[in-house]
């Protein structure tokens, strides 16, 4: 009998030790593998429990297309989608000669603000008004991201 809550004991705490080490990762914001198998043995008796967990990354989101051309003039949308597990609030920079004009969703790009919930999206209209006469004809910017929790 005592053989039995011995390893019954064990068990249970090899598994709340697997289910601190997948707590620890999340709050990490890491993906990370589980811990190896758990294997409790005393002699003849063996028990196994295998452990595994997909840790969503916290801050994660994907930005379809990832390249624009203007060539055509007219709005583009890009669509930001929310891939981690927290919400997102999102924000843009502009680098480059484009980053006086251009906008995002109708506003100057610097006061770009978005707020994507958890495996949610938004489409942004992209809209870069130039002048025929513009001197920078041949040049391209970069339009930036960036991603914090929401609050």
């Amino acid at each position: 009998m005592n053989k039995v809550a011995i390893i019954v004991v064990s068990l249970i705490l090899a598994v709340v030790a697997g289910l601190a080490y997948a707590s620890m990762a999340c709050s990490a914001g890491v993906p990370t593998p589980a811990p190896e198998p758990v294997s409790v043995t005393d002699n003849a008796v063996s028990k196994e429990v295998r452990l595994e967990a997909y840790i969503i990354p916290a801050l994660e989101f994907t930005v379809d297309p990832g390249s624009i051309d203007f060539d055509t003039g007219g709005p583009r949308t890009v669509n930001i989608t929310n891939t981690g597990a927290w919400d997102l609030s999102v924000t843009g920079r502009v680098t480059g000669l484009y980053g006086d004009g251009l906008k995002l969703d109708g506003e100057p790009w610097s006061s770009f603000n978005a707020t994507i919930k958890r495996d949610g999206h938004q489409e942004i209209d992209v809209t870069l008004p130039v002048l025929e006469s513009y001197p920078g004809v041949g040049e391209s910017g970069t339009i930036i991201f960036w991603a914090a929790e929401a609050r």
